[in-house]
């Protein structure tokens, strides 16, 4: 992964959000860290944003996919670029998925409701995945 391209991508990500949580800050620290993580989108040769998840386990219940950040840049926007790297990251995963989405963020609702539909994902209560303040949790069974 490109370190320089993913940090630049990243602190665009972080200024749009923060257009919905003014508590947003840009903090090259947890990013960095991030990225190891990270899956590049990439349409044509040219990487059009990228996508972050972990895996986490639970005590006594099954793990469960967090898709932690999804970016996708503007001028790639509703060419279903982000569905189609939603679809290759899942290709290999065959349990539960997460994801928290700002209240305010009202693209992203549309985004993932779109997504839920186009791929048919069920929506389902996981009541050991926390709720996060300013957010919506969506829990699907994919």
């Amino acid at each position: 992964m490109d370190r320089e391209l993913f940090m630049r991508m990243a602190r665009d990500y972080v200024e749009a959000l923060s257009k919905y949580d003014s508590e947003i800050v840009w903090d090259e620290m947890t990013w960095s860290q991030l990225a190891w993580s990270a899956q590049f989108i990439v349409e044509d040769r040219t990487v059009q944003g990228f996508v972050i998840t972990e895996i986490n386990t639970f005590a006594v219940f099954p793990p469960a996919m967090c898709i932690a950040e999804f970016y996708v840049v503007p001028e790639a926007r509703n060419r279903r670029i982000g569905t189609h790297a939603v679809e290759t990251v899942m290709k290999n995963w065959d349990g539960d998925v997460f994801l928290y989405i700002l209240d305010q963020n009202r693209p992203a609702r549309f985004f993932w409701t779109d997504v839920e539909a186009e791929l048919g994902w069920t929506r389902i209560e996981r009541p050991e995945i926390r709720e996060e303040p300013g957010c919506e949790l969506r829990v699907y069974k994919t």
